[in-house]
C-alpha cells in the first residue's frame, strides 16, 4: 500500500505529518542540512551515502559564499539526476533533494542586473523576463533560486547594490512580488518553475560604510517603515522561502533574532514557508559572541526560526546533541523540518524529482527569451542629459561613428557580478550593437573603433568621426559581494580619457555601464548626452543601440539617487525635516558642496517632453476603508512618441512620529504619441498611508496629507485632503 505521503491527491500538510511521523531523529536533522558537494568527483560516494542515509536534504550549486564573484560550479542534469536516484530510490523514505543555485536575474539568457530593471518601472516587464529565466533554469534540475534581493540601499558603495532594487521600498516592493511570480508562477509545482526566495532579511543593505557584512544600526522605526515593506510584500505574493542575513542589527544578529523572524515573519504575518540561514550565518552567531560554541549557535538559530543550514556544518550533528540532552525541543525541530518538507511537496519534487537531462538543449536562450530580455534593457536605461544630440539624427549624408572606451568591446563585464552560468560569446557588446543596428537598417554610417589599450589611438579615432559615442563604467569584478567602494567615481583614467576625448570638439555621448551609480565630473563638464546602460546582460548592445538611434524612446527612471560626491552618502529622496529649518531657511548642510543629489530618485529623460496638468483627487477627505483615485492629465508636447513613468508621492503633515518629507506611493507608465493627451488616474488605497508610529504598530493616523505628481521625486504638481483614520 502506498505511503499517504506518496499520495498526490492528499494536501500537502497531510502529507507533510504523515512523512514526519516516520522520519527518525537522523533523517529529520538531514533535511535541514544543505551542502554544496565541493570536488563532487572526488568525493562522489561519500555525498551519494550520505544522500542515502538522510542526512543531507538540500544541494547548493555553488563553490564558496559569494559564487557571484567566483563562480567555478556547473550544472549537470546527469549529476543532478544521479544525486537525486540516490535520494529517492535508494534511501529508506524515498525524501528528494531541492536542488538550489544562485539564478538571481538570469539563466543562460542574462537579464539587466537588478537595479537596472529597478529603472523600467515596470514589474509587468520585470515578471515576463523572470518566467523566461525560470523556464531556463529548471530545464537543468535547479528547483530554487536566491532572489529576489529586497534590500533598501541608500549607500551605493556597498557593492551589493547591484542586487537591489534600490533607495525606496515601494519600487522593492512592486519588484518582489514581479519576481516571485515570474520565478513561481501561478503554481510553483510546475516544471518550468523555480521556487523563490527573498533575501536578506533584514537590513543587510544598510551595512555601515558600506562595507560587506558589516554591522547595521537601524531604529525600529526605519526598520518597519522602510525595510520591512518589500519583505511583506513577498510573503503576500506567496514567495515560497526567506533567507536570513548575515548582519549584526542593533546588537542582535539576524539569523539568530526570534523577534523578527519566529514573531514578526512567521507568526504576525504567517509565512508558512521554510527559512534557510545565508552561507555561513548560523556559524556566525559563535563569531559574535552571542553563542558560546557552534552547538549553541545552532541552538539559538533553529529556536529563532532558521528551518535550514547553508551549509550543512552549523546544524548536522549538533541539532542530535541538543535533541538528546534535552536542551532542544522536539516540536522546534518538528516543525523546522515540517516547513522544508512542505516546500518539496509544494515544489512537486515528489512527483518529478528527475530532469529530462536533453530538455535544456532546446530551452535555452530561445528567441522570446531574448525579446524580454532587449525589452527589460531598453526600459532600464537611463538618459540622464541630452543636449539635443540624442536620438542619433541621421541623413542622406555619410557620417562616421566612433565607439571607443573601456567597454566598446566589453562583454562578460555586461553580465555583472552576479551571473553564474551566462557565457560571455553570447553577450553584444555596444561596438557590436551599434554596428549590428547600422547594418540592419541600412543606414549611411561608417562605425569605427579602436581597442582601449592605448588612450592616444582613441583620441585619434574621435578626431576621425562625426560623432562620439564613448563607453566608460566600471568591470563586474568592482561590483557584487564582498566588491565595495570607498570612493564612488569611475575606475583611474576614465576622467582623463573622457576629457582628452572630448578636446577633439566632437559631438560626445557618454554611455556609462556601471553596477552603482557613480558620478563623473568630465562627463557633466564635456558630454552632451549621458546613457546610463547599467550591466544590462546578454542584449545590452542591441539595447543601447535601438535606444542611441530612437528606434525606441528612453524611459527608464533612477531607482537611486545619483550623488554628487561619495561624502554625500548616504543620499536619498524620502529624508524628513531638518532641524532648525524652521528659522534658519538659509541653513547650507555643506559649505563646499550642494546637497541636493546629481540626479534625483525617479529622474530620467525621453525624447518625448511630457506636460503635466489639471491634478484632481477625487475626494477630500479619505476614510480608511476607501481609496484615493489622483487624476492628472499627461501631454507629450514633443515630436516623438514616448513612455513617461507618472510618479505619485504623499507627505503627511501631522503625525505621531516624524515623516518622511516625500514617499512614493504610486507610478505608472503611459506611452504617448507625439502631440497626444491623456488623463491618467492612479489608485492608492488608504491603507497604504498606514505605518509604524510611537504606538509601536503599523496604523493609519488623520491627518492632513499633500500628493505630488510629476516625472521626478522633485514633483511639484500638488494638491491636499485630509486622510480620517
Amino acid at each position: 500500500m502506498k505511503p499517504i505521503y506518496k499520495d498526490a491527491t492528499q494536501s500537502p500538510d497531510i502529507r507533510v505529518a504523515d512523512l514526519l511521523s516516520q522520519m527518525t531523529l537522523s533523517e529529520k536533522v538531514g533535511q535541514l542540512c544543505q551542502s554544496p558537494m565541493l570536488e563532487y568527483g572526488v568525493h562522489r560516494d561519500n555525498y551519494l551515502n550520505a544522500v542515502r542515509e538522510g542526512r543531507l536534504g538540500s544541494r547548493i550549486l555553488a563553490d564558496t559564499a559569494w559564487a557571484g564573484n567566483a563562480p567555478g560550479e556547473t550544472v549537470s542534469p546527469k549529476q543532478l539526476n544521479e544525486i537525486q536516484r540516490a535520494a529517492v530510490e535508494e534511501s529508506r523514505l524515498g525524501i528528494p533533494v531541492i536542488v538550489a543555485r544562485d539564478v538571481i536575474y538570469g539563466q543562460q539568457t542574462v537579464l539587466p542586473i537588478p537595479l537596472a530593471q529597478a529603472a523600467s518601472f515596470n514589474p509587468a516587464q520585470i515578471e515576463k523576463a523572470y518566467r523566461c529565466v525560470a523556464k531556463e533554469a529548471a530545464s537543468l534540475g535547479i528547483h530554487w533560486t536566491f532572489a529576489p534581493m529586497l534590500d533598501v540601499v541608500r549607500d551605493p558603495r556597498w557593492g551589493r547594490v547591484i542586487e537591489s532594487g534600490g533607495e525606496d521600498p515601494l519600487v522593492l516592493s512592486e519588484m518582489a512580488k514581479a519576481v516571485v511570480k515570474g520565478f513561481q508562477g501561478d503554481d510553483m509545482g510546475n516544471a518550468d518553475t523555480l521556487v523563490a526566495c527573498a533575501k536578506h532579511f533584514v537590513g543587510y543593505g544598510a551595512s555601515e560604510g558600506g562595507r560587506d557584512y558589516d554591522t547595521t544600526e537601524i531604529s525600529e522605526n526605519s526598520l518597519h517603515n522602510v525595510y520591512l515593506p518589500p519583505f511583506k510584500a513577498a510573503v503576500e505574493a506567496g514567495v515560497g522561502t526567506l533567507m536570513s542575513g548575515f548582519n549584526d542589527l542593533g546588537g542582535t544578529p539576524v539569523s539568530g533574532s526570534q523577534a523578527l523572524i519566529k514573531d514578526w515573519l512567521k507568526t504576525q504575518h504567517g509565512f508558512d514557508g521554510m527559512v534557510v540561514s545565508d552561507w555561513g550565518s548560523i556559524s556566525d552567531l559563535a563569531y559574535f559572541g552571542v553563542a558560546a560554541d557552534a552547538k549553541g549557535a545552532a541552538k539559538r538559530a533553529i529556536e529563532a526560526g532558521v528551518d535550514m543550514a547553508m551549509t550543512n556544518e552549523a546544524y548536522e550533528g549538533h541539532l542530535e546533541a541538543l535533541i538528546a540532552e534535552g536542551a532542544l525541543d522536539q516540536a522546534v525541530l518538528d516543525e523546522a523540518v515540517s516547513r522544508v518538507l512542505l516546500t518539496k511537496f509544494r515544489a512537486g519534487l515528489f512527483e518529478r524529482p528527475y530532469v529530462d537531462e536533453e530538455a535544456h538543449l532546446s530551452v535555452m536562450r530561445q528567441a522570446s527569451h531574448l525579446d524580454e530580455a532587449r525589452t527589460l534593457a531598453e526600459q532600464s536605461m537611463v538618459l540622464l542629459k541630452n543636449d539635443h544630440l540624442l536620438p542619433i539624427k541621421t541623413t542622406e549624408q555619410p557620417m562616421t561613428i566612433a565607439v571607443i572606451g573601456p567597454h566598446a568591446h566589453s562583454q562578460r563585464q555586461h553580465l555583472g557580478s552576479w551571473c553564474l552560468d551566462g557565457k560571455t560569446e553570447d553577450v553584444t557588446s555596444l561596438y557590436a550593437g551599434i554596428q549590428a543596428y547600422v547594418e540592419a537598417n541600412e543606414i549611411n554610417v561608417t562605425v569605427i573603433t579602436e581597442e582601449a589599450a592605448f588612450a592616444d589611438e582613441m583620441v585619434e579615432c574621435a578626431h576621425r568621426a562625426d560623432l562620439v559615442i564613448f563607453c566608460s563604467g566600471e568591470s563586474h569584478r568592482r561590483t557584487g559581494e564582498a566588491r565595495n567602494v570607498a570612493e564612488l567615481t569611475l575606475p583611474a583614467g576614465q576622467e582623463a580619457m573622457i576629457e582628452a576625448v572630448a578636446e577633439t570638439g566632437k559631438p560626445l555621448v557618454v554611455v556609462q555601464c556601471t553596477g552603482r551609480p557613480l558620478p563623473s565630473p568630465a562627463t557633466e563638464r564635456y558630454a552632451n548626452a549621458l546613457l546610463y546602460a547599467w550591466q544590462s546582460g546578454t542584449e545590452t548592445g542591441h539595447a543601447a543601440a535601438r535606444l542611441l538611434f530612437g528606434a525606441v524612446s528612453p524611459s527608464g527612471k533612477l531607482p537611486i539617487s545619483v550623488p554628487r560626491s561619495t561624502g554625500q552618502v548616504p543620499i536619498y529622496y524620502a529624508r524628513k525635516p531638518l532641524g532648525k529649518m524652521r528659522d534658519f531657511q538659509d541653513y547650507q548642510p555643506y559649505k563646499d558642496q550642494r546637497d541636493t543629489p546629481l540626479y534625483p530618485f525617479g529622474f530620467g529623460l525621453s525624447y518625448g517632453a511630457f506636460d503635466y496638468q489639471d491634478l484632481k483627487l477625487d475626494r477630500t477627505t479619505l476614510q480608511s476603508d476607501e481609496t484615493l483615485w489622483v487624476e492628472v492629465t499627461l501631454t507629450n508636447n514633443g515630436e516623438q512618441a514616448a513612455t513617461e513613468v507618472v510618479q505619485c508621492y504623499s507627505r503627511q503633515h501631522v503625525a505621531s512620529t516624524t515623516r518622511p518629507q516625500r514617499e512614493l506611493r504610486a507610478f505608472q507608465r503611459v506611452h504617448l504619441a507625439a502631440g497626444e493627451s491623456r488623463h491618467v488616474s492612479l489608485e492608492i488605497p488608504a491603507q497604504q498611508f498606514a505605518f509604524f508610529g510611537a504606538e509601536k504598530t503599523v496604523a493609519l493616523e488623520s491627518s492632513e496629507i499633500t500628493v505630488f505628481v510629476g516625472g521626478d521625486s522633485n514633483a511639484s504638481l500638488n494638491a491636499r485632503f485630509f486622510l480620517n483614520a
